[in-house]
């Protein structure tokens, strides 16, 4: 089978959910047959070195397509419907498209894109049957932005408010032209695949089909039953990533007061690469934004609870995954946990408010038996169904349906 993976950034290293389910399906497709990765990659990117545990055939990476001025794609975008800000904000740069077409073959058995966004830039080219990764629903995040945006009007000043209520209307029309985007995507394409069967449902795409996100099996687990001293709560995750700088915020802005008046001791530990809006969290010894980090483990052998603090989300959480392999117990919205199949005070906690949720925090930093009995029904689940072992079976059997289907019109 000839295998053809555009991607919308190199996959390793897999620093994040995203980066770590594309380098999930890149080496189970290239088990699967001779596949052929054309990435994008930032221009500060030189190491783009594929590892061993996926050999493949051909590798060639592009600089990502770059964005004229604001006021220009701002403009285009404002003029057209259909269309998402993301997509219209990049795609007056042909350069990775006529890099891609120069470089890739006339035709393969399954072609695959890593996200929509992708298969727009490169032209929505017909080699093959093809597969977009949406991953995640895009419109939803953008409308419950909107939400956000507008539950913070109320008590703002007129400058803020009308700051706030500029930015909802562009989400909101964003949510609708992203819905749009993903069902004319879906329409040319053999399937579109999602994390979880509660996305496919709410997409109303006829050929979506759902993929799990998957964890590879640790050499061996971080977590620990004994509380350390100080506790430690962490969160983990781009903090470049809107719904992250969002769980950010929140979990310090409004979390960790209330769960200082009970546990003042407990440190707040943010890892991934922040913004500076992120960084002015910083306040050691209380809140560390530790930034970007190379390996995961030490952090979560530091960590006594992993907390998922989201507000805007779909698709499903890797972190979450990470944790319950490494039997770390979690905290999150049941936004953040939404599709997997996970129970409250079964496989973690959950709390979707202010108070709610530090008082989890605070019964999971103070009751070890419950700590312990999360943690094993969690690993026992992540075994049974999010370990990375089944993802090349599931890839396969798609494959299977798709290879020699003709493009629908």
């Amino acid at each position: 089978m000839k295998i053809l993976v555009v991607a919308e950034a190199f996959p390793w290293p897999s620093t994040g959910g995203g980066l770590m389910r594309l380098a999930t399906f890149v080496e189970a497709f290239s088990h699967l047959g001779e596949t052929d990765l054309f990435t994008l990659h930032a221009t500060s990117r030189s190491d783009t070195v594929a590892p061993r545990t996926a050999p493949l055939k051909r590798l060639v990476t592009a600089r990502y397509p770059s964005a004229p001025s604001s006021l220009r794609w701002r403009t285009a975008w404002l003029a057209q419907r259909g269309l998402p800000l993301e997509v219209v904000m990049r795609r007056s740069d042909s350069t990775p498209r006529l890099a891609f077409e120069t470089w890739a073959s006339d035709r393969y058995d399954v072609v695959w894109f890593s996200t929509a966004a992708t298969y727009a830039w490169m032209g929505r080219p017909r080699m093959g049957p093809t597969i977009i990764d949406l991953m995640d629903l895009e419109d939803v995040k953008a409308r419950q932005r909107a939400e956000l945006l507008r539950a913070q009007r109320p008590g703002s000043g007129p400058r803020t408010s009308i700051r706030l209520t500029a930015a909802a209307v562009q989400a909101h029309k964003n949510a609708g032209d992203w819905r749009s985007f993903q069902r004319s995507v879906a329409s040319e394409v053999e399937r579109v695949v999602l994390c979880s069967d509660v996305d496919v449902r709410r997409s109303g795409i006829s050929n979506a089909i759902a993929i799990p996100n998957t964890y590879p099996r640790p050499a061996r687990s971080s977590g620990h039953v004994e509380v350390g001293d100080p506790p430690v709560v962490l969160l983990q995750g781009s903090l470049r990533y809107a719904p992250n700088i969002d769980a950010a915020d929140w979990l310090i802005g409004q979390i960790a007061p209330r769960l200082w008046e009970d546990v003042p001791s407990a440190r707040i530990r943010l890892v991934g690469k922040p913004t500076r809006a992120v960084e002015a969290h910083h306040r050691p010894p209380s809140v560390t934004v530790v930034g970007g980090v190379p390996d995961m483990e030490p952090e979560l052998e530091r960590a006594d609870i992993a907390v998922v603090p989201l507000r805007i989300g779909s698709g499903t959480r890797l972190k979450i995954l990470e944790s319950f392999a490494h039997r770390v117990p979690v905290v999150s919205t049941s936004l953040g946990a939404a599709g997997l199949e996970v129970r409250d005070g079964v496989h973690l906690l959950l709390a979707d408010t202010v108070d709610d949720f530090a008082a989890a925090c605070r019964r999971l930093l103070q009751d070890l038996d419950l700590r312990m009995r999360l943690v094993d029904a969690a690993e026992e689940l992540y075994l049974q169904r999010y370990e990375s072992s089944a993802t090349e079976g599931r890839l396969e059997r798609l494959f299977d349906d798709v290879a020699g289907e003709s493009m629908p019109r």
